[in-house]
């Protein structure tokens, strides 16, 4: 039997939504055909020197492995200025009137929220409310990245586009310096993109939110004033570092940033389609998941 499509089946509850859009019924038999993952899986060749576009540019092109971050403040987070671990007024404080977390826990002062944020951190409650994601609406830029199906880049000198396996999604980068998106664009739920040059570090700022997502499945918040910055520099052939820095004046006091590593997939695997509507729109027909309702308090 051959298998091509990754269609996840959700369940309202805590679990689910640790592990929210990651529970493939028919993703966990690839390789059984056109796949390539799973056993027999090619073991990836040594690494080789950065590859480069016709520019002299380092080439991000390829399918990678980035790093699942279902919850952003546990795997280290550093001051953009010093690349030093943060530091802030009630680091780590208990939050004991804190609804339960989605992902990971107890949930802690672990970002330095202005009241705003925090007020937002606390009442994130997506198993009584509903959330976006199990609806199979769009993740938003920082939580596609962190989701944890691979993505592939193709990379031209004048622009970059992510193919997100995770739903299929993808999101457009123009790289040309005299290149304006219309004034006028509505505001949505992966921000708007444009990306430069630092020597050999690609640097994307994306903004534009229309508010409805969270940074990470475990609900870290932000507003329509969020602006993200990713970095992307590739060591070699096989690895690229990545930073994301979240600036969000609303929610937070401080800017923050994770530093993460990316590596590069077997040749023999291969990014595949992916439905979540196909199990998950019967579970909200059926009602064993919850319909998400539109925000009425975006930046209230």
């Amino acid at each position: 039997m051959t298998v091509s499509t990754r269609t996840p089946v959700y369940v309202l509850s805590s679990a689910l939504i640790m592990a929210v859009c990651l529970v493939p019924t028919l993703g966990a038999q690839r390789g059984q055909g056109g796949g390539g993952r799973g056993a027999g899986a090619a073991p990836q060749a040594p690494a080789g020197p950065t590859p480069r576009l016709a520019n002299g540019k380092p080439d991000l092109s390829g399918y990678w492995a980035n790093p699942y971050t279902p919850h952003m403040a546990a795997r280290g987070v550093f001051d953009p200025a010093t690349r030093q671990p943060l530091k802030f007024e009630r680091q780590s404080e208990a939050l004991p009137n804190a609804k339960a977390p989605a992902a990971g826990g107890p949930r802690t002062y672990d970002l330095p929220y202005t009241e705003w944020g925090l007020n937002k951190w606390v009442t994130y409650d997506p198993v009584t409310n509903g959330d976006y994601a199990g609806n199979c609406l769009p993740f938003g830029m920082s939580r596609n990245i962190n989701s944890p199906h691979g993505l592939q880049i193709v990379h031209h000198v004048d622009s970059l586009a992510f193919l997100f396996e995770q739903d299929t999604w993808f999101h457009w980068v123009p790289l040309k310096p005299d290149f304006k998106w219309p004034a006028d664009i509505p505001e949505s739920w992966n921000g708007v993109s444009t990306g430069k040059w630092d020597g050999d570090t690609l640097i994307i700022e994306t903004s534009g939110f229309n508010g409805y997502t969270r940074l990470d499945t475990a609900g870290h918040p932000h507003s329509r004033e969020l602006k993200l910055t990713n970095t992307f520099k590739r060591l070699d052939s096989n690895t690229m570092e990545h930073t994301v820095t979240v600036h969000d004046p609303k929610t937070y006091k401080q800017d923050w940033m994770n530093i993460r590593t990316w590596r590069t997939k077997p040749s023999n695997e291969v990014i595949m389609e992916y439905s979540c509507n196909e199990n998950n729109l019967r579970a909200l027909i059926e009602g064993s998941i919850k319909v998400w309702q539109y925000p009425d308090d975006v930046d209230k």
